[in-house]
């Protein structure tokens, strides 16, 4: 598939070009805004995800042999229509993009038969990848059931019987490098939940922007099971039994999923595990690979 040609296999020489594939400058990450952004007169915005765009690098080639010039140029030229390669950004250890170049500049002469060249590099939405980024305590955000504002931020059915919960002990995650929960030295997390009965066919669904994600549900012996679909495509019944009660859990990853605008739907089954004394079930965030 197109994702295997990569511009930058190496990090290093390359013995074809002469020289190193890799961009002199700027692996910054810049990602567009892809929120709707409205805000009343005395109150706080309101937003709504929009767009499914990703990331995108102003990359530079400075004093580079013409091998290396004309390899940028042909990659321009190769996947200007709607085609996309794989770009590594080895200086972050290698993460893998997949996109395409929107534009590029004039090649520029330099001295002693060495040219300058940049180019802008974006995402390409919905395109597989060999390697999906997989940095989930750096890279990785968490949606919770409310915002900052206590404003609810999951779909619920009409009707759905659906209550909020405080929950007692909450789960420890790295998230941006920094130790996130309710244990000593970590930054607190929310503790609000939402529970169903376990009411059939009673469904939440949380839609977001980015790569694959990660579930987290409360088990416990009164927990249920449910199904947890992914745009609308059924991938796994969930059993959130267990013989203590023990807070939020991840119970499920689903970590290759392509960039894009997805939305991830638990509904629930009204159906336990033999052992377990209710069909509750009780969300309390989704992680989400960005």
């Amino acid at each position: 598939m197109p994702a295997s040609d990569v511009l930058n296999p190496v990090a290093g020489w390359t013995v074809a070009e002469g020289d190193s594939i890799n961009p002199s400058y700027n692996f910054v990450r810049e990602r567009p805004s892809t929120l709707l952004r409205k805000k009343p007169i005395g109150g706080h915005a309101w937003e709504r995800e929009t767009q499914n765009t990703g990331h995108v690098f102003t990359l530079g080639w400075i004093g580079r042999t013409w091998p290396t010039i004309q390899r940028i140029k042909w990659y321009y030229e190769q996947y200007e229509r709607g085609g996309f390669f794989t770009f590594k950004n080895w200086d972050a250890g290698g993460r893998e993009y997949v996109g395409r170049f929107t534009s590029i500049s004039q090649e520029k002469e330099t001295t002693n038969a060495r040219w300058d060249i940049s180019a802008v590099f974006e995402e390409t939405p919905g395109a597989p990848m060999n390697n999906y980024p997989s940095d989930w305590d750096h890279d990785a955000v968490l949606f919770l059931f409310n915002n900052d504002w206590n404003e609810q931020q999951l779909a619920l059915n009409d009707g759905g019987a659906w209550t909020q919960t405080a929950l007692g002990a909450l789960p420890a995650i790295t998230l941006g490098g920094r130790l996130r929960g309710s244990g000593a030295g970590s930054i607190p997390l929310s503790n609000i939940a939402i529970t169903n009965p376990g009411t059939l066919g009673d469904s939440a669904t949380y839609e977001y922007r980015g790569y694959g994600f990660r579930l987290w549900l409360c088990t416990g012996p009164e927990f249920g099971k449910c199904d947890v679909y992914l745009d609308e495509v059924l991938l796994t019944t969930v059993d959130c039994y267990a013989a203590a009660d023990t807070g939020p859990v991840m119970v499920l990853a689903q970590p290759n999923v392509a960039l894009d605008i997805h939305r991830v739907t638990v509904s629930c089954d009204a159906t336990k595990n033999v052992a377990a004394t209710g069909t509750n079930i009780t969300w309390w965030g989704l992680q989400v690979m960005r």
